[in-house]
């Protein structure tokens, strides 16, 4: 059977095939652990993954250019099952990664098209496990109401992040006297097989789609499992809503990998897909901030919160360092993890302590933190924005319809709380939160 795709760049006109066992590797063995796929199970994992790999191969360019048109051919045996959702799905990506994406769906020859599908019903959820601090505490809280608990990874040949899902899932096994499965699937693109695919250097880095991939392979392992619902990375609300922390972080150069919208279009999607009214794809973070996050995760599994990851750069990180310390995420999470009195030597630079005004205009610890903390002056601080509907003005995010603004409002202006309670006790930084 052939799985051969194409991708087309719409602005370059730059096309190239995408092949599952050649230039595209798809490891689906993890879940026989629950039972076996079938061809919807297996064309929705191709599209995700031919999706993830355009995004990969196709590099951003630079301020205007940054937004991207992109075609995706994908064989399918349930043809007719796909063109159902085809522009659902058009839309959730055109969400998660501000470009404009098109999906062709082109009929395989042979194979058996997925009728009667068996979908059981127990009480268990699957989580999208990632590695990082908010799945590790979405897990102990679902763990709390439910029976059974089916955490799901998305793996490529980033091995600082795979021991870290590993290593987490089993210390939640090892915590818990529940049933715990943990799969690791592996989806990637290799320059093999007689196919190119770009070099690790020359790909996107942004791969925002990693979260459609993510969330289609949670709903193939929620119907082998028999969950209805699939919780997505139980992302804290300031990276699930991602306010751009600056103008220059507007429209694309935003990431909502984790958005409500974005979760609501897959829902659909996947309810219309597999014939299951009954789906439900949420974010129970939505209104928490990171702070409350770690807050939530149980005293005797802190001690494991050093194997976590959150740094976008963790896997450049170099000697006993596992994170930056100069990104957005890694800036949060340090935030989040000193308001719960945490502190883990884990930085490759320590930011905080650094005389920060001395630093040059183009050095990107200082311009980050720099953002972080003309943003939550908006929030918090004597400069802080009272109004709500002032707010509103400033960030038209807020008024996409389904979002709850006042309880996103309130959240932020609890992480700019706590970040102003730490950032104030480093004496170098003061100058900055005025």
């Amino acid at each position: 059977m052939t799985t051969a795709g194409q991708i087309t760049d719409r602005v370059s006109g730059n096309t190239f095939e995408i092949d599952v066992g050649r230039n595209m590797s798809i490891n689906l063995a993890p879940f026989s652990a629950l039972g076996s796929v079938d061809s919807l199970d297996e064309d929705l994992i191709r599209t995700a993954a031919y999706v993830y790999a355009a995004d990969l191969a196709l590099k951003r360019s630079e301020r205007e250019e940054h937004l991207r048109s992109i075609t995706v051919r994908v064989p399918v045996v349930n043809v007719q099952a796909f063109e159902r959702v085809h522009s659902l799905l058009e839309e959730a990506l055109i969400t998660v990664s501000v470009d404009n994406w098109s999906l062709e769906f082109v009929a395989i020859d042979d194979g058996t098209p997925s009728f009667n599908r068996k979908w059981p019903d127990k009480a268990n959820s699957t989580l999208m496990f990632s590695g990082g601090l908010d799945s590790f505490a979405g897990a102990t809280e679902l763990l709390k109401q439910d029976s059974a608990l089916t955490l799901v990874s998305h793996v490529t040949h980033n091995w600082p992040v795979k021991n870290a899902q590993a290593h987490l899932a089993e210390a939640i096994t090892n915590f818990s006297s529940k049933d715990v499965t943990h799969l690791q699937l592996s989806v990637f693109g290799r320059n093999s097989g007689g196919l190119s695919f770009p070099a690790d250097d020359e790909r996107e880095e942004t791969q925002r789609t990693r979260s459609f991939l993510f969330i289609s392979l949670a709903a193939v392992a929620a119907r082998l499992s028999g969950s209805r619902r699939i919780i997505v990375m139980a992302e804290n609300g300031q990276f699930a809503i991602h306010l751009p922390l600056t103008e220059a972080r507007i429209a694309s150069f935003s990431t909502h990998t984790a958005h409500p919208k974005f979760l609501s279009q897959m829902q659909d999607a996947l309810r219309q897909l597999f014939l299951q009214d009954d789906i439900d794809v949420v974010n129970p973070f939505v209104h928490v901030t990171k702070g409350e996050v770690v807050a939530l995760i149980p005293t005797p599994l802190r001690r494991e919160i050093e194997h976590s990851t959150s740094c976008w750069r963790t896997s450049r990180v170099s000697g006993s360092a596992t994170h930056c310390g100069e990104c957005v995420p890694c800036l949060c999470r340090r935030i989040a993890l000193e308001t719960n009195g945490i502190d883990v030597p884990e930085y490759a630079r320590d930011l905080l302590r650094e005389d920060v005004g001395r630093l040059g205009p183009d050095d990107l610890g200082k311009r980050n933190l720099m953002d972080v903390c003309q943003f939550i002056a908006t929030f918090s601080g004597p400069v802080r924005v009272d109004s709500d509907d002032e707010i509103c003005l400033a960030f038209p995010e807020l008024l996409v319809p389904g979002l709850n603004a006042a309880a996103i409002i309130q959240m932020y202006r609890r992480f700019a709380d706590e970040a102003f309670a730490v950032l104030n006790h480093y004496p170098r930084l003061a100058s900055l939160l005025q």
